[in-house]
């Protein structure tokens, strides 16, 4: 398989897993890079549109669809039924782009909206993951200062620290150890949520947690046991003179 090849079967289906695909990507970089990329696209599109339909919408959906359905059975007009599905299908278009608009400026309503972010700054940073050298505590110590956070024990080895910026709103990514590979934590003052959020990707598993400042992230490789790394970052990272 060539690289032309590889990039249509990546097109069709990014998590195609044929003998002839794998082996080229594992030996490409280039198409192992789009493959990445492709995931993360597809991984960020089923996140965004995982929304939880308000209660009792369905029925009230079907109960206004069953009665135009009569009033344009009855109607004289030959283009009755072709006029309603015109303006249900607009209606429905202009329903969802204020229900999106809303959610954007609400994000504490829109928990999905942050597990997309959160996914897509660990792919933009994943060259970061597998850093070697450990940062020492006054180091991280400033970026959290900078965004008015602090750490009040031992979080464990740092194997990368910067400041970063989530959505509309500046934090920490720090890098840590876990039993399966790297584990990537993001410090996010201002993320307020109202509970506990789960990520998962083709990669990637996760939680992002509910804090008093905001949310913090800990996401690692699949089948990565985080809760302890959890645990221990939410104990010691709190806010500035708490």
């Amino acid at each position: 398989m060539n690289c032309l090849e590889c990039r249509r079967e990546l097109m069709i289906d990014p998590r195609n897993e044929t003998v002839e695909l794998v082996t080229h990507v594992n030996v490409c970089p280039a198409c192992s890079k789009e493959r990445e990329k492709l995931l993360a696209l597809e991984d960020a599109l089923e996140s965004s549109l995982n929304v939880n339909v308000p209660a009792g919408l369905e029925s009230r959906v079907l109960e206004i669809s069953r009665d135009e359905h009569f009033t344009v059975k009855s109607s004289s007009s030959p283009f009755g039924g072709h006029v309603w599905q015109m303006a249900a299908g607009l209606f429905l278009a202009i329903g969802l782009v204020v229900y999106l608009g809303f959610n954007q400026h609400y994000p504490i309503k829109n928990a999905h909206a942050l597990e997309v972010a959160v996914l897509n700054h660990i792919v933009d940073e994943r060259h970061e993951l597998h850093g070697s050298n450990e940062i020492n505590q006054d180091t991280y110590g400033n970026i959290m200062t900078a965004i008015s956070t602090q750490t009040t024990g031992d979080i464990g080895k740092v194997n990368f620290a910067s400041k970063c910026q989530i959505r509309k709103n500046a934090g920490a990514h720090l890098i840590t150890s876990g039993e399966k590979g790297p584990v990537t934590v993001l410090v996010m003052p201002g993320e307020h949520i109202d509970k506990n959020v789960k990520i998962s990707s083709s990669r990637f598993d996760g939680t992002i947690y509910s804090t008093v400042y905001g949310s913090l992230a800990v996401v690692g490789e699949k089948g990565e046991h985080i809760l302890p790394i959890a645990d221990r970052m939410l104990q010691y990272i709190v806010p500035a003179n708490s």
